[in-house]
């Protein structure tokens, strides 16, 4: 166990695998913006489950102060602190709670996901994958609080569990942002290179995108890591098998200051998610103030309430009717729809999230109301 800066008593331990630059996706952002505004009485634990204890450097911590790095054979050490409340945020966790570390302390479970196949099983929501169901269930039904990221989230959750239904929470994910967002104007002088960025996983929906684009004239660049190995083979394949090599561009994955290029580079981000619990990527590209073509599933629909450019993306031909209609809109129509999004960030500043979470955690303790 390695403490960073910690202190002998805490109000709250967030336990964590994404952190720092150690970030996977959303929940790692999440975490971050928690530890930007958190209080006196907060602790962040990063658990290390992947094999990688030997590389770690404290310069990638978002901070010097209340962190505490254990393995995850470690966890249970944590018993042996002075804290109130106990924060997951993954259901692999779940193994890792010993009746010790709950004892006369609150559980929270903040729920970025529930881990169900896309589109959900109608006959199993897990579809069969009964290590996923128990794990999550233990954390679920253990929980004196869930906490779900948007309210499409939630009703997924009851939809499964509906006993659930009176612990659970909404707290919208937020994200810091300057208090003045400079539009990019790219789409008043071409509305024809489009982008994508985040993992390749079916569930994001990119193959289905990418063929869109086989009779648009326009130009698709995709920043995106390895994750799925056979899922980007199915990709390359359908590309090069409908000669789009000249119109379908990768640009490995891009963070910091190339992710900032990336955005200023595009006259619109798709997010063709077929689900996202919350959508963290609207807001990064709402913060960089470009048009987004996005689909309505889960929280997405929440993010960009009131906005014209989204479709359904189980409905054959939605995205290419959107994007044409992105593509040939009066100027002004496409500035109208900025300010919608302008005005919708303003719901989702990272202020607000933790704001909520530290009035959950007044609650839990006795020293707030409800």
């Amino acid at each position: 166990m390695l403490k960073i800066g910690c202190r002998e008593k805490y109000r709250v331990l967030h336990l964590n695998n994404e952190i720092g630059r150690y970030v996977i996706g959303g929940a790692g952002t999440y975490m971050n913006e928690m530890y930007r505004y958190k209080d006196e009485g907060e602790g962040f634990v990063h658990i290390i489950t992947d094999g990688m204890e030997s590389d770690i450097d404290t310069k990638y911590y978002p901070g010097t102060e209340d962190i505490i790095v254990v393995n995850a054979d470690e966890v249970h050490k944590l018993s042996q602190l002075d804290f109130e409340i106990i924060v997951v945020q993954f259901y692999e966790f779940a193994g890792m709670l010993t009746e010790e570390l709950l004892r006369n302390r609150k559980l929270v479970y903040v729920i970025h996901s529930v881990p169900t196949p896309e589109p959900m099983p109608e006959w199993d929501a897990f579809g069969g994958n009964e290590d996923v169901k128990y794990k999550f269930e233990k954390l679920c039904f253990a929980a004196d609080v869930l906490v779900c990221v948007s309210e499409a989230e939630k009703d997924k959750l009851i939809s499964i569990y509906p006993t659930l239904k009176d612990k659970i929470r909404v707290i919208y994910n937020g994200i810091a942002f300057d208090s003045v967002i400079d539009t990019n104007l790219n789409y008043k002088k071409s509305r024809r290179k489009f982008g994508f960025i985040g993992r390749t996983d079916y569930r994001k929906g990119l193959l289905e995108c990418i063929r869109e684009f086989k009779d648009l004239d326009a130009e698709f660049h995709i920043a995106c890591p390895k994750n799925d190995s056979e899922y980007l083979r199915r990709i390359i394949e359908y590309i090069e098998a409908t000669n789009m090599q000249d119109k379908i561009i990768f640009h490995g994955w891009c963070v910091g200051r190339r992710k900032e290029s990336f955005y200023k580079s595009l006259d619109a981000l798709i997010i063709p998610s077929l689900y996202e619990p919350f959508g963290y990527v609207a807001l990064e590209a709402m913060i960089n103030g470009i048009p987004v073509i996005s689909s309505n599933n889960g929280g997405l629909d929440e993010i960009l309430e009131g906005y014209k450019y989204k479709y359904n993306p189980y409905s054959e031909g939605e995205l290419k009717d959107i994007l044409n209609e992105f593509i040939t809109d009066e100027e002004k129509c496409v500035d109208n729809q900025m300010t919608i999004l302008r005005d919708n960030l303003d719901r989702f500043t990272a202020l607000n999230m933790t704001d909520a979470y530290h009035a959950l955690w007044r609650e839990l303790d006795g020293t707030g109301s409800k």
